[in-house]
């Protein structure tokens, strides 16, 4: 089964779930926008538009045992004994979120929540509102959750109205596309970041960095810089 394959069946289930919330509700379903600033998409699995509040959720039917290396924050699945790297997620999430904020000019309280479709979810220290759960809590995860105010059905309405209207219509080829454009950029970044803490030296222009307060570092010439 392809990669694809298994993320269609895994936001299919997340869908089955969704459908036995008993409030006034909407789910919304691969949500697209498009970053005005770098062109870039983002493409949502479920928005849902609850009482309690918006649900930004992110599915992942990862086969495995999931683990993060702490030191890192690297992720990786075991299958087979074998240790495979994969995406952080909650990097992913995050970009989403932002996203999600401006849309709806902060105005509403978004939850952001990875769901993980076979109930292999890490253990992971939520202080930091980093939602990871299984499947299997997803309903009480909602119904539970300590919503500062709760929406009425006009704003429910309200929320859906303008994340369509602001939404995009992308393909997935599109999508798919813009990854791999900002994966490349990524890469290049963590090349850039590693040649100036290795040489202390600007990959732009050569000129000696300096390391600031805060772990920011910055070029004693040109405009290059980044924070650890």
């Amino acid at each position: 089964m392809s990669k694809l394959t298994r993320g269609i069946k895994g936001e299919d289930k997340v869908k089955e779930v969704l459908s036995s919330l008993k409030e006034y509700h909407h789910v919304l379903n691969d949500i697209s926008f498009i970053n005005d600033k770098t062109s870039m998409t983002h493409q949502i699995d479920h928005i849902l538009i609850h009482p309690l509040g918006v649900f930004l959720l992110e599915t992942k039917n990862y086969y495995g045992r999931i683990e993060i290396d702490r030191l890192t924050k690297t992720w990786y699945k075991i299958v087979n004994n074998k240790r495979i790297r994969i995406s952080n997620p909650l990097s992913q999430n995050k970009g989403h979120l932002v996203i999600l904020n401006r849309v709806l000019s902060k105005k509403y309280e978004v939850i952001p929540l990875i769901v993980f479709v076979k109930n292999n979810a890490p253990y992971i220290d939520n202080t930091s509102n980093d939602n990871l759960i299984n499947l299997d809590d997803l309903l009480l995860f909602i119904s539970s959750y300590p919503s500062r105010r709760v929406l009425s059905n006009n704003e429910i309405d309200k929320i859906k109205e303008t994340i369509e209207r602001t939404s995009y219509s992308v393909s997935s080829n599109e999508h798919i596309e813009n990854i791999k454009i900002l994966k490349a950029y990524k890469k290049e970044q963590e090349g850039q970041i590693s040649y100036a803490l290795t040489t202390s030296k600007c990959p732009w222009c050569d000129s000696p960095i300096k390391h600031y307060k805060n772990n920011e570092y910055k070029c004693s010439k040109c405009n290059f810089g980044f924070k650890l």
